[in-house]
């Protein structure tokens, strides 16, 4: 199956997610950050641009993986997942 980062976002409105666009199989797919979740993760360390998007990247990965259906519940990273994903990739916590 094809899949292609295409771009990154925020909203400015509510918890202020960051937003990943994929392309997979030619559809569109989003993968947000909470913004809260975020905020929290990053008190110590600033993650970059590149490991935010590896982290949508690697959630992707996992729910194409498990055959989970790719809609907004399932493609949303909140504080547990957040802090398994970077360990998983290896960023210092």
């Amino acid at each position: 199956m094809a899949v292609e980062f295409i771009r990154a976002g925020f909203l400015t409105a509510g918890d202020q997610p960051e937003l990943y666009f994929f392309s997979v199989a030619g559809e569109q797919v989003v993968v947000g950050i909470s913004g809260s979740a975020l905020r929290r993760f990053e008190e110590g360390r600033r993650l970059s641009r590149e490991e935010k998007t590896d982290l949508a990247g690697l959630l992707l990965k996992r729910q194409i993986e498990a055959g989970t259906t790719l809609d907004s519940q399932n493609l949303f990273i909140r504080d547990s997942e957040l802090a398994r994903l970077a360990s998983d990739l290896g960023f210092p916590s």
